[in-house]
């Protein structure tokens, strides 16, 4: 009866943390807008298919239920991942059981899961990356009950359901986000360099793998069917974004994104690799070093690592906690521990949820600059750094995008406007245009960029267009008059000064023009 009192009491406090992860979302300053990538997935919710140029299918199906659910609004962008934020809150709490930890190393776990930076900004957006860390995070709980159940024995034990379970969580991963292929790639290595690689001596492992590849096979036969757009889009990305990652600032951020809590993630490292008590789940300690060294190798992004921090926050809080219950230090130290987390990482809480106005968070980020040497969560991936973070730049000046088309749109006469189609340059940009055109009464979007130039141009006409983001240069060719009608700016926004064109008489379709256009999608 105690053990259950206390099982609920600890269960109790997670709920209370995951409360209070699921709110963080909502408190975002109402001068910033949705993200560039946000309006994307949104969009996709009307085109529904097994792929898309840049992801897998998953987002697009709950952007669809989050539509349905709450409509066209910014609630629909921030309840999924508020609650996928405040279910990874629990889940790391429960690694940290699995792991042996007690109330304590599971409160600790779960406090710092809260209070790192980074995992504010991923479940503040709708994004894959918030989404990718819950798949990551639930495959961590099954391996390491896999290397529980499958320890001290000489014979194997029994773990077919946690490896049907694992199969099932990493397809579905792989069909929100590619990168969840690191999950396998790095366990497989961690067993193969553990005793424990004895449990791959069964067939239940790869009948796993052949239950992921069965559930995410729909999007590779798209993909196969689609000219394999991924390699294109990994191309581009490596050859504008990834060729400015450099070592040194990976490693810096893998610091930087916890703060002040990194010591705990690192103890969790010795605990797997090191720790007598670790012992059982060595291979996950080598997974998450396979994982640094393939990323490395491969100039990856620095928040790519970010799904395996949670195992070792669960593994570092276990490891504190034997020494943390030592009987003169547990009346303090352990309350003490959790509090100076909470304090040193409370001031970064505006790196991660943008709850300050734009003008006190740059002089908010100048202060970390000039006084912690904070510069690095300013850096584009143009690689420079700029006044703040591109995340928060690209939450800026949307919808003034769209309203600025509207005034122009709205100035048409009734016979111009029914013939007239919205051309934007960019997927941010067109799918702004859509997510607010209910709003301002503009016609849907079509653009060349992106997944929108899978959805094409629709019978849009060549009587009328305007454009949005498009130089009047780059259009003169195609129309008789090129009338530059307003200029979209805003101060802080990585789009600002975009052009808003009213163009007329076309010598070519968009339809005839549009394959022409294929080398502008990434």
């Amino acid at each position: 009866m105690q053990n259950r009192k206390s099982l609920f009491s600890v269960f109790a406090i997670l709920l209370s943390l995951a409360l209070i992860k699921f709110v963080l979302p909502f408190l975002i300053h109402d001068q910033f807008e949705l993200h560039r990538d946000e309006f994307l997935y949104l969009a996709m919710s009307d085109h529904l298919d097994w792929g898309y140029l840049e992801v897998p299918p998953f987002i697009a199906v709950v952007a669809k239920f989050a539509r349905f659910l709450f409509g066209d609004s910014e609630l629909t962008a921030r309840f999924f991942p508020a609650l996928t934020g405040a279910l990874s809150v629990l889940l790391t709490g429960l690694i940290a059981r699995e792991l042996g930890g007690g109330r304590f190393a599971q409160i600790l776990a779960a406090v710092v899961f809260i209070m790192a930076p980074a995992y504010l900004r991923t479940n503040v957006l709708f994004q894959p990356v918030g989404f990718d860390q819950l798949f990551f995070m639930l495959a961590a709980y099954l391996a390491i009950r896999l290397l529980k159940r499958g320890s001290g024995s000489d014979k194997l034990k029994l773990v077919t359901p946690e490896w049907i379970l694992l199969g099932f969580v990493v397809g579905l991963g792989l069909l929100n986000k590619y990168t969840m292929l690191l999950f396998p790639i790095g366990f497989l290595v961690g067993l193969l360099l553990t005793p424990q690689k004895k449990l791959l001596a069964s067939k239940w492992p790869w009948l796993a793998a052949g239950l992921a590849l069965l559930i995410v096979s729909p999007n590779l036969i798209w993909q196969y069917l689609h000219g394999w757009p991924i390699f294109e889009h990994l191309a581009t990305l490596s050859r504008n974004q990834l060729i400015n990652v450099e070592p040194v600032g990976f490693l810096l951020m893998q610091l930087l994104m916890s703060f002040m809590a990194f010591p705990v993630w690192i103890i969790g490292l010795y605990f797997f690799l090191l720790s007598s008590n670790g012992k059982p789940f060595r291979a996950i300690g080598w997974m998450y070093l396979a994982i640094l060294i393939l990323l490395l190798l491969l100039s990856g992004k620095a928040y790519y690592l970010l799904p395996a921090y949670p195992m070792l926050f669960a593994g570092g809080a276990v490891a504190i906690e034997k020494y943390a219950g030592h009987p003169d230090a547990s009346g303090w130290l352990r309350p003490a521990l959790i509090g100076f987390l909470i304090i040193a990482n409370i001031g970064t809480v505006p790196y991660g949820v943008p709850m300050l106005s734009i003008q006190n968070f740059e002089i908010y980020a100048q202060f970390l600059v000039k006084h912690f040497g904070l510069a690095e969560p300013l850096r584009w991936d143009d690689g420079r750094l700029h006044r703040i973070p591109q995340d928060y730049s690209d939450m800026l000046g949307w919808e003034n995008q769209a309203a600025t088309v509207a005034q122009v749109y709205h100035r048409l006469l009734p016979a111009e406007q029914a013939k007239c189609a919205i051309l934007a340059s960019n997927y941010g940009e067109a799918g702004a245009i859509d997510f607010y055109a209910n709003k301002y009464r503009l016609p849907a979007a079509i653009a060349y960029n992106g997944s929108y130039y899978l959805w094409g141009p629709g019978d849009a006409g060549s009587d009328i267009l305007i454009t949005l983001g498009i130089d009047r240069e780059d259009l003169l060719p195609y129309f008789t008059s090129v009338e530059t009608a307003a200029v979209s700016t805003h101060e802080y926004a990585r789009e600002t000064g975009v052009p808003v064109n009213v163009c007329r008489q076309s010598n070519i379709t968009l339809s005839a023009v549009w394959p022409r256009l294929a080398g502008e999608r990434y």
